[in-house]
């Protein structure tokens, strides 16, 4: 069996919400959403743990 990981924009769009909508539940602009889903930018492990929670997955799935 192989393990699947997902990435944020993945995990974003199962739990049915948009970029703005996650940016305003974790506090931070769309634009740092957008580059956290790109990989124009590396999430903190902090912020990594709130997308896990907000998407309720386990980090162990998410492709960071």
């Amino acid at each position: 069996m192989t393990d699947r990981k997902w990435s944020l924009a993945a995990c974003r769009v199962n739990s049915r919400l948009t970029q703005k909508e996650v940016a305003e539940k974790l506090k931070m602009s769309p634009a740092t959403v957008n580059a956290h889903e790109t990989g124009k930018v590396s999430p903190k492990m902090e912020q990594i743990k709130k997308y896990a929670e907000l998407y309720n997955v386990p980090l162990e799935i998410m492709d960071i």
